[in-house]
């Protein structure tokens, strides 16, 4: 009988085994699968929060673009500064459109010159330019088309400038904050012009650029600026602004890495009852203008 019953307890003790097993392989999918909704669901709070704090810092940008315009006491060229929201850390950068390249108005040597900048070979960075001029209906002289251009078609947006030939994506996100629409200029502004674009004037240099760079800060007359450090035959690519568009762009990086991007894009009006009206928004990759920078180079 004791034999028996050591047979019964081992057949009872394997079938409690299989029962574990069993219920454990049951459970490990749940378990998995709630693991991932539980990541999936702490990387959207995380975007969520980062994203609610770039946009945060769009407001205080125009709250301080607002408050400097009213004493007429500051320029801006893009600089940046830095607020912190609890554990995210939020830069925010305002950029006066009047200092970047009109993409339907620039002439072809700015546009070449600044696709120059940003790493293409000058026979492609001509190219390109002469794409956008046809783009536009534009005739130039370097632009030894076959046929005469066609009637052209004004950018909207910025964005449409990656759907020209030999631009592309990449490449667009390398010289998007050099671009705008905005102004209508054939000119830019220098006092407010980032590097990108203050090299793809003609004639300019590494060290003419820096040094103008270096002194702009306290310069507050287009005269003495324009005579100073840049070349009296690049007077025609220069202008004075009224400075009324800006773009206002704020980016959040959260302490678990989490990051995000918002523009705010702005015309400002008479001090009244509509200072100022919005006239863009967008949400780039937080990282454009960074990936492939250390590599773009002027082309010799």
């Amino acid at each position: 009988m004791s034999g028996g019953d050591d047979g019964e307890r081992g057949s009872i003790a394997i079938l409690a085994l299989w029962g574990v097993a069993l219920i454990f392989m049951l459970i490990a999918p749940v378990a998995f699968a709630t693991r991932g909704e539980l990541r999936v669901a702490s990387n959207a709070l995380a975007t969520s929060r980062a994203r609610l704090s770039a946009e945060a810092g769009t407001q205080l940008g125009l709250v301080r673009l607002l408050r400097q315009q009213a004493v007429g006491a500051a320029s801006f060229d893009g600089a940046s500064e830095t607020w912190q929201s609890g554990t995210t850390r939020v830069t925010i950068a305002i950029a006066d459109e009047a200092g970047k390249i009109d993409l339907n108005a620039a002439p072809v040597e700015m546009l070449a010159g600044l696709f120059a900048g940003a790493g293409v070979p000058q026979e492609a960075a001509a190219l390109i330019a002469c794409n956008i001029l046809d783009r536009r209906g534009d005739a130039a002289p370097v632009c030894s088309a076959a046929d005469a251009p066609h009637q052209g078609r004004r950018f909207s947006v910025t964005e449409e400038l990656a759907e020209i030939p030999g631009v592309g994506e990449r490449l667009y996100d390398r010289i998007a904050d050099s671009v705008t629409v905005a102004t209508g200029a054939s000119a830019i502004d220098p006092l407010v012009a980032p590097r990108p674009v203050l090299m793809a004037i003609p004639g300019a240099t590494d060290s003419i650029v820096d040094d103008f760079l270096a002194s702009r800060a306290s310069l507050h007359d287009m005269g003495a600026a324009g005579a100073a450090s840049i070349p009296a035959a690049a007077a025609r690519f220069l202008m004075t602004s009224s400075r009324r568009d800006f773009t206002v762009a704020a980016t959040a990086t959260a302490d678990d890495g989490a990051r995000y991007r918002a523009e705010l894009q702005i015309r400002l009006g008479d001090q009244g009852q509509r200072p100022y009206q919005v006239t863009g928004w967008r949400t780039p990759r937080a990282d454009r203008g960074t990936v492939g920078a250390a590599a773009a180079h002027r082309a010799p």
